[in-house]
């Protein structure tokens, strides 16, 4: 299964109101030979010892790299609470 954060958290660098260069973020995973697309996600930074992607990059972007892409046509998604797992 492929892990996503069950809800946004109050510090997402995905909030309108982060004072985060969310560009520059994001260019840390760009692909650089596929523009729009990335090559990996984001995890999110409340995840301990587990690679659960970002709610907002996962609103934001599901649809942009690979494995995104392949959980949602396999059915692969599961919505988990990191404060939980």
């Amino acid at each position: 299964m492929f892990q996503v954060q069950k809800r946004m958290c109050a510090s997402c660098i995905y909030r309108p109101e982060s004072p985060l260069d969310l560009a520059q973020l994001e260019a840390e995973i760009a692909d650089q030979e596929c523009s729009g697309f990335f090559r990996s996600y984001r995890i999110c930074h409340h995840a301990k010892n587990t690679d659960v992607c970002c709610r907002g990059f996962w609103n934001a972007h599901k649809d942009d790299f690979s494995m995104g892409q392949i959980a949602q046509r396999m059915g692969w998604v599961e919505y988990v609470d990191v404060d939980t797992i």
